[in-house]
């Protein structure tokens, strides 16, 4: 650009609105770390869709009752791409006299914010990239990759096996058509449990896991 030409300007109605929605996204932002929001907003260009509350917490009672077969205290408990069953974890009486311990693996950064003592930042692209001092010290996993594809589940599947004690317990929720993946990766057989998302998401979704569920 030589001397001569004018850089762009924004015009005063288009830098006023964009101040307007920085102020917002900073409040939000605030709110968030203050608990004042107690819901997170879907974001669609990241594939969430939340389930419903009757979904959430028979998962989170599962994940509970499987994690207590195990010997030691907290027994760990691992959310993949899970984020909202956190909040329901926190409500349990179980987690509220520490005999369970819960830790987020999650991209969207709102959740850090929400929940910063228990999320970790994770790409399932990057499936490696996790914390060495969490390799191999997770009871129970529950699983819900955020996209129906095979690379998704392959790099999840990647991570969990990273993540997981030797008899880890592992509960996915995904789409019917991943029932071969799951089997083939992990062992994992098709529960009666059918999950359900706020939304109705048009996809057959399922449930399933490579033990002997004790709930569902």
């Amino acid at each position: 650009m030589s001397d001569d030409e004018e850089v762009p300007q924004l015009s005063a109605d288009t830098l006023a609105a964009l101040s307007m929605f920085q102020a917002e996204q900073q409040k939000k932002f605030e709110d968030l770390k203050s608990g004042k929001i107690e819901k997170i907003d879907e974001d669609w260009q990241l594939s969430q869709f939340w389930y419903d509350d009757e979904t959430s917490k028979k998962l989170v009672s599962e994940g509970i009752a499987a994690a207590l077969k195990s010997a030691e205290r907290p027994a760990k408990v691992g959310c993949v791409s899970s984020p909202t069953l956190v909040k329901f974890f926190h409500e349990t009486e179980e987690y509220k006299t520490g005999q369970v311990q819960i830790t987020l693996f999650e991209f969207d950064s709102r959740f850090g914010m929400k929940f910063p003592t228990e999320f970790v930042q994770y790409d399932y692209k990057q499936p490696t990239e996790l914390p060495s001092d969490l390799i191999g010290k997770f009871d129970v996993i529950i699983a819900d990759p955020p996209f129906l594809a095979a690379e998704c589940l392959i790099k999840t599947a990647h991570s969990i096996r990273l993540l997981g004690k030797e008899s880890v317990k592992v509960i996915l929720c995904t789409g019917a058509i991943m029932e071969d993946y799951a089997a083939r990766l992990m062992a994992m057989h098709r529960t009666s449990f059918e999950p359900k998302h706020s939304n109705n998401l048009a996809n057959d979704f399922s449930c399933f896991a490579n033990y002997q569920t004790i709930t569902f």
